[in-house]
């Protein structure tokens, strides 16, 4: 048998050594005929025979007639006739793997169930607006029930119409008096004061998880939600070119349970470095206490860089080819002066720390491949609204797994030794943010309208 016979698969090292063994040992290989030869067994007692007729082996062995590639016995035999074999290839380094964790199964299995409780009690506290006595009519349904089911229709990703069925089992489990009308979640969008309570249940949503954030590092990024969706048959068909509206999504997430602790809505062309200061210090208003916050070149100001020195908090954002640090610039900050010593110093520490901003992008891939790329709302409000309501209902998903991931026991209502800004309660957020149709201070500049 000539070396091009012989076929070097993955196995065929681990056959040449065990056939080298085989060969190794004397009498192991007996020669019968001219073309036949008997081949001891190395697990027991037996023999194989092993035959060549015109240069094509064959053994009776079950593992050559499995793969009809050369056993270890017939590899045995030409080794004994002192033939070269060819050199066998080196083992291919194994494909590293990265097997889901028990609790992830065990997340998803529970996640739709839980979301909904955790839905009631983060809504549960409200506050309706008064009613003017005299008012006839039947009484509205309540404002915690609009949100719940705005926020549950949005979880379900379904249209008002099509969500009916989910109010339905709500209403069963005792999570709703009622199955409201779809154009009741319809009014509830479009209110403006609707936008500053989902403003701050988002804050509420993400306060589970401030102490498993505490020291981490925070990442902000934007991200745009396509609020149109056409079809690209009559553009092509008609030549018709229809412009798609876009709004921006700021979040500032946290990198080790990619948990989104505070947005801003803006338009399409809202620039990210002046959301850095307000999503910041929100964050630490709601009891975030991160160490590190890391940002792409959108975001190098030297302003924020002297912001988070000011507020104990290193930063990580990468300088652009033009940055300088002295010449021309005498009035650069500490901060600044700092960061750029080691930005070109200590580039690999740099970027080490820099490498971890990859999870807010992770943030933004698992929302849209779990909520949708666009909104169904028409109008400019309720577009707004249903953005947060995304937002929202993705951080109910993830603290639904940080339940089972670490063990945690969420709630959104005050407990007896909690520390404060942890967990307030919807009400205490709603009145301290306020009601007003002008805006929340913090977000009134990049509320889109």
């Amino acid at each position: 048998m000539n070396q091009r016979q012989v076929v070097v698969d993955a196995s065929f090292g681990r056959r040449l050594q065990r056939a080298q063994q085989i060969a190794s040992i004397a009498d192991s290989v007996r020669q019968l005929r001219s073309n036949e030869w008997s081949v001891a067994s190395q697990s027991g007692s037996g023999r194989y025979r092993v035959t060549s007729h015109r240069a094509v082996w064959d053994c009776e062995c079950r593992g050559f007639s499995d793969r009809s590639e050369p056993c270890k016995r017939i590899l045995a035999v030409i080794l004994s006739l002192g033939e070269r074999l060819p050199v066998p290839p080196p083992s291919p380094a194994p494909r590293r793997t990265y097997p889901q964790h028990p609790s992830y199964h065990i997340a998803q299995g529970e996640e739709s169930r839980l979301v909904v409780k955790l839905l009631r009690d983060l809504v549960s506290e409200i506050p309706d607006f008064p009613r003017p006595p005299g008012v006839p009519g039947p009484v509205p349904i309540s404002l915690a029930d609009q949100a719940f089911c705005s926020l549950l229709k949005v979880y379900n990703g379904k249209s008002g119409r099509l969500s009916k069925a989910a109010f339905v089992d709500a209403v069963e489990r005792g999570h709703l008096e009622a199955a409201p009308s779809f154009m009741v979640l319809s009014r509830f969008l479009t209110r403006p004061e609707a936008t500053q309570i989902l403003y701050r249940l988002l804050s509420i949503s993400a306060s589970p998880l401030a102490s498993l954030e505490d020291g981490g590092v925070v990442a902000p990024d934007s991200s745009g939600i396509q609020t149109t969706w056409f079809g690209g048959w009559r553009e092509d068909k008609h030549g018709e070119r229809r412009t798609r509206r876009w709004l921006s999504a700021h979040v500032l997430g946290g990198t080790r349970t990619h948990v989104i602790i505070r947005a801003i809505v803006t338009d399409a062309n809202a620039g990210d470095s002046p959301r850095f200061e307000p999503l910041l210090r929100g964050a630490l208003e709601d009891g975030f206490h991160p160490g590190m916050v890391v940002a792409d070149r959108g975001y190098l100001a030297e302003a924020n860089y002297a912001l988070a020195k000011e507020l104990g908090i290193e930063a990580r954002i990468p300088f652009k080819s033009n940055s300088r640090n002295r010449a021309g610039n005498r009035g650069r900050s500490r901060a600044w002066r700092d960061a750029f010593y080691l930005f070109q110093t200590k580039r690999e520490e740099f970027d080490s720390d820099y490498h971890k901003r990859s999870n807010v992008e992770s943030i933004f891939s698992a929302l849209k491949r779990k909520f949708g790329e666009n909104v169904r709302s028409r109008n400019p409000t309720a577009q707004v609204n249903e953005i947060l309501c995304k937002l929202i209902c993705y951080n109910l998903s993830v603290v639904v797994h940080e339940m089972f991931e670490h063990g945690i026991a969420p709630t959104f209502q005050d407990r007896p030794g909690e520390a404060p800004g942890r967990a307030r309660t919807a009400r205490q957020a709603v009145l301290d943010g306020g009601l007003e149709r002008e805006g929340d201070p913090g977000t009134r500049s990049g509320t889109a309208s």
